[in-house]
């Protein structure tokens, strides 16, 4: 099953920006690597001609092998493909300073193949190794929240984790820096995109909780703060101002989703005629008395 494939490119750029500065240490400490010292000329000895000094061992070297295998990874843009490279990297270096973005973009690659546990388990693995890993934390947010029935019997403790890594995330991405190379432009649409599936995550798990108010709110804000909102966003949103009887903000919402092509027009499209015959329907506030004279 797939869920937020509108983000898997997300996901890839989020993780770059938090492990970015990996990279940049990489080629910095090339850079910054003493070169071997000169070889210096010994007295001469009897019999000798000018021999010099043993060579001084060297700081050890860059493991080029490692740097190609990860950079011919994230290059891959099969998915299958890149789950075979993903896998087999972790498994050759376990302690691999990329192993985080590593399996960060795994995670994308599971989600784009429908294989939602091991999408999910990619990204308990990366927060294992950083707990403030902003691709993870988005992933999870959304994708419990999304993929978590009301009636599992973990549901209850999967939404506390949504709520707790989305809250988490939401801290995280107030203070993230962009990165060098990155325009402004896609930097501000990488951040905006990211509020707006941790929102839509919140808001889901919200509305399953039976907290309406607080899910209007967050799904309010999932459909603003991005330039790209996910139509199932506005249809969650309508079906949330409905239950508080907005019959028209409610048919607002259907039709913003109905307007998008997706698998949900149809639906939002019904969904918006019945919130309209409801707005119609509904008893009308009284006029009020006319002041006394």
């Amino acid at each position: 099953m797939k869920v937020m494939a509108h983000y898997f490119a997300l996901i890839v750029l989020l993780a770059l920006v938090v492990a970015a500065p990996l990279a940049a240490q990489s080629t910095q400490q090339q850079q910054q690597q003493p070169p071997p010292p000169a070889k210096q000329p010994t007295p001469a000895q009897p019999g000798a001609t000018g021999t010099s000094l043993p060579d001084q061992p060297a700081a050890p070297p860059v493991n080029k092998e490692e740097e190609d295998a990860y950079k011919l990874f994230l290059d891959t843009k099969d998915d299958k493909a890149k789950v075979q490279m993903g896998e087999s990297f972790q498994e050759k270096y376990p302690t691999s300073r990329y192993r985080e973005l590593v399996f960060a973009s795994l995670s994308g690659a599971y989600q784009n193949l429908g294989q939602t546990d091991k999408m999910f388990a990619a990204c308990d693995k990366t927060l294992e190794i950083n707990p403030n890993n902003v691709a993870a934390l988005v992933t999870i947010t959304k994708g419990l929240a999304r993929l978590t029935s009301p009636d599992a019997l973990d549901a209850q403790q999967k939404f506390d984790k949504v709520e707790k890594y989305g809250k988490q995330a939401l801290d995280l991405l107030s203070n993230l820096t962009k990165p060098e190379g990155m325009t402004d432009e896609k930097f501000e649409t990488v951040r905006t995109d990211a509020l707006a599936d941790i929102h839509s995550g919140l808001g889901l798990v919200y509305l399953k909780r039976q907290r309406v108010p607080e899910s209007i709110a967050e799904l309010d804000q999932a459909v603003k703060v991005t330039k790209s909102p996910d139509p199932v966003d506005f249809y969650l949103l309508g079906l949330a101002l409905q239950a508080t009887k907005r019959f028209d903000d409610s048919a607002s919402a259907f039709k913003s989703c109905a307007e998008a092509t997706s698998q949900l027009q149809d639906a939002c499209k019904q969904k918006q005629a019945e919130a309209q015959k409801q707005a119609a329907a509904a008893p009308k506030p009284a006029a009020p008395a006319p002041p006394k004279p």
